[in-house]
């Protein structure tokens, strides 16, 4: 069986099996890759005969064998003449009939004398044969090279890399054999089935969250209505960005009231805050500071490979220290310089100067609800104020992400997505969290959580990626 695959810059392809002609869009080049891959490997298994598939893109054309277990071998591309045939050797051009120069010299001769060094003239007579025979060798001796050079017709260019041999880089990618799911139970037993629509949306979610981007990110997270579900918000999608796209992800409780991030994380063995760091924030903008040095006044999380940065926890027999503007912007400078990722826990008090220097900073807004109404009250009414602000905050608003919580066993699909309808008109996207057990009370850690209330996270995860 053969296939051909047309792929254009924009990501439309055009497939070619067995003479019935499709032509689908795809959002890009390597999703419309990997389209074709999995069609000829299906066709492979389902007919028990290998298909070869000829795919043309903008990296170059080639083609591959796909065989019925899956394996992929790539076939040898010849090479193609070029229409102007190939450069005479230098002994078939003819020398000029006459050592003497002639009075409207040939395109080659006049190329040859305009390459060669200019002698000083010598006094000749054409009816003087003895001073002809003697400066002949001085007049012919340029054009000597007239026979190795090239001729005056026009030659095509010598074929580029891509076109001259294969590369053995630039190739379709082909989809890894499944790995979930019944299909990859199966392939634990030696079999090569592709994965299913289900696990690859799965793979590009994980491929969105792990990037890096160009300077740090902030994400903040907002909502005034205490227990709304700001710091389980905080510590799974830190796990999930920590988790996928390596550590540098730092979470921090900007809460001037009595933060609870501190709580519902480990510590590291001591008990700073970030009135600790505040002490030392000049320190650490020099430039003999070092990253090490931050594990005295972070806690890092093992298990989710994140940081956490308490706020003033202290009991109130001391006065808590309530973060300025001013300190919010020390210690920002700070955690962008050694953070990639930054996740602020706004806290309850929307009207502080902490909060409005934590907005300054954000790059992205999540906004999460538990799924009773005061809480969705409280969503409402940040939204609003957002809107009501500066144009960095309105544009925040409308680019936040809705993060909606199960917050009873009760709560199922219908009443979340009930909630998530009523905010999905007024901003960049919704997405539901299924009821766990583990986020309601204690330590949470992202490994004890359900495989849905897991994979929910992710989603979310990619959705605010996508916007940084």
């Amino acid at each position: 069986m053969r296939m051909t695959a047309v792929i254009d810059p924009a990501g439309t392809l055009e497939l070619d099996l067995g003479g019935e002609k499709t032509t689908s869009p795809y959002p890009s080049v390597m999703d419309a890759r990997r389209s074709v891959m999995s069609t000829a490997t299906d066709l492979a298994a389902e007919t028990s005969t290998a298909t070869e598939l000829h795919i043309e893109d903008p990296s170059g054309s080639r083609t591959i064998l796909v065989q019925t277990d899956g394996v992929i071998v790539e076939q040898a591309v010849d090479s193609e003449p070029t229409e102007s045939g190939p450069v005479q050797p230098a002994a078939a051009v003819e020398p000029a009939a006459s050592p003497i120069t002639p009075a409207v010299p040939t395109v080659p001769e006049a190329a040859a004398e305009a390459a060669a060094p200019v002698a000083a003239p010598v006094p000749t007579s054409v009816e003087d044969p003895v001073a002809t025979e003697a400066t002949a060798p001085e007049t012919v001796a340029p054009s000597a090279v007239v026979p190795a050079v090239v001729p005056a017709k026009t030659v095509d260019p010598l074929p580029t890399r891509r076109t001259a041999m294969p590369s053995f880089v630039d190739r379709p990618d082909a989809d890894s054999p499944a790995q979930v799911g019944v299909r990859g139970l199966l392939n634990q037993f030696g079999l090569k089935l592709a994965p299913s629509p289900v696990e690859l949306e799965q793979r590009r979610d994980e491929k969105t969250v792990s990037q890096h981007w160009a300077g740090p990110r902030t994400i903040t997270v907002l909502n005034p209505k205490g227990g709304a579900g700001k710091t389980p918000t905080v510590i799974c999608l830190s796990a999930v960005f920590a988790r996928l796209g390596g550590s540098g992800v730092l979470a921090w409780d900007n809460n001037n009231s009595l933060g609870s991030l501190g709580w519902r994380t480990f510590d590291a063995g001591h008990e700073a805050t970030v009135v600790d760091l505040l002490k030392q924030t000049d320190y650490f903008m020099t430039a003999g500071a070092r990253a090490g040095d931050l594990a005295s006044y972070v806690h890092h999380q093992p298990s989710d490979q994140y940081d956490v940065l308490r706020s003033d926890d202290r009991s109130a027999a001391k006065k808590r220290h309530e973060v300025t503007g001013d300190e919010v912007h020390r210690l920002y400078s700070v955690a962008a310089k050694y953070y990639r990722l930054i996740l602020m826990d706004s806290g309850n008090t929307e009207r502080g100067d902490n909060w409005e220097a934590m907005i300054g900073h954000s790059d992205q807004v999540v906004i999460p609800v538990k799924s009773v109404d005061d809480a969705a009250e409280g969503a409402s009414r940040v939204l609003s104020a957002l809107r009501a602000g500066n144009e960095h905050a309105q544009s925040l608003a409308d680019h936040a992400v809705v993060i909606v919580l199960g917050c009873t066993p009760s709560h199922g699909p219908a009443k979340l997505n009930e909630l998530a309808e009523s905010f999905r008109p007024f901003v960049k996207s919704v997405v539901t969290v299924p009821y766990d057990p583990s986020l309601i009370e204690g330590r949470i850690r992202f490994s004890s959580m359900l495989p849905q209330t897991r994979r929910a996270w992710l989603r979310a995860a990619a959705q605010i990626a996508e916007g940084l």
